[in-house]
C-alpha cells in the first residue's frame, strides 16, 4: 500500500504471545501491508515476569492490484520446546485517500504442537489525520477478543526515520487492558530496530526487542 513504510513491522500479543506477526504498531495488527515484493526476516525476543520467547519469522507482500495480500511464516525457537510453525496473511484495501482497511488472521497453527493456541480473526481501520495516524479496529479468538486502538508518529532523527507509537488491547478475556508504548527505528536502509514496553492493568512490566531485515527481489 501507498502509506507504508518500511518501519511497519510488528508483532502481534494478545492473551499470550501469538506469533505470525502482521504488519501493525506493538501489540495491534494495523491496515498496512508489507509493500510489494518486499521480504522482512525477523528475529524478536520477549522479557518479563516469565520466562522469555525468541522467535524468529518472516512476511511478504504483493500488489493484487485490487487489493494488498500480506503473509508470513514464523516460530517460537526458545526455550524448548520450539514450535509450532505459524501463518498470518491480510488483505489491505486503499478506500479514501489517507485511509486504509484491512482484514486478517493470524497465529493459525499449520504444524501439530501442544502449544498451538487458536487462530486469531481481525478488521482494522487505519486513517492519516495530519498530526499523527489513528487506528481502530477489533480481534476476535477464543477467550481473547478484544478492542484494538493505536496511534503513530513518524518523525526524523539523525537523518532517519523514527516511528513513536502507542497501543492498547484488551487481555484477560476482556477483563483487563494493556497499554503499550515504543517505537521503530530506520537503522539502515535494510534493517529497521523496534521495542517496545507492554504495561498490563495487572503484573509486571515487559519488554519486546525486535530487529527486521528488509529487502525487495
Amino acid at each position: 500500500m501507498k502509506t507504508v513504510r518500511l518501519i511497519s513491522l510488528s508483532t502481534l500479543i494478545l492473551s499470550g504471545l501469538a506469533h505470525a506477526t502482521p504488519s501493525g504498531l506493538n501489540n495491534i495488527p494495523t491496515a498496512d501491508t508489507v509493500p510489494h515484493r518486499t521480504v522482512a526476516v525477523q528475529a524478536y525476543d520477549l522479557f518479563g515476569e516469565g520466562p522469555h520467547d525468541f522467535a524468529v519469522g518472516f512476511k511478504t507482500g504483493w500488489d493484487l492490484k485490487w487489493a494488498d495480500l500480506e503473509w508470513g511464516l514464523d516460530s517460537h525457537l526458545a526455550p524448548d520446546p520450539a514450535g509450532p510453525l505459524l501463518f498470518q496473511t491480510k488483505l489491505g484495501f486503499e478506500p479514501w485517500e489517507s485511509g486504509a482497511v484491512a482484514v486478517g488472521v493470524a497465529g493459525v497453527a499449520i504444524t501439530d504442537h501442544d502449544t498451538a493456541g487458536d487462530p486469531f480473526s481481525y478488521a482494522v481501520l487505519s486513517q492519516d489525520v495530519g498530526f499523527a495516524r489513528l487506528h481502530a479496529g477489533y480481534g476476535v479468538q477464543t477467550r481473547g477478543n478484544t478492542v484494538l486502538l493505536g496511534i503513530d508518529k513518524n518523525i526524523e532523527f539523525l537523518g532517519r526515520n523514527l516511528n513513536l507509537n502507542a497501543d492498547l488491547v484488551q487481555i484477560r478475556d476482556g477483563d483487563g487492558w494493556m497499554p503499550a508504548v515504543g517505537f521503530k527505528y530506520d537503522v539502515c536502509k535494510n534493517i529497521v530496530f523496534e521495542t517496545w514496553t507492554n504495561l498490563p492493568d495487572e503484573g509486571k512490566a515487559e519488554l519486546m526487542l525486535k530487529l527486521n531485515y528488509v529487502f525487495t527481489y
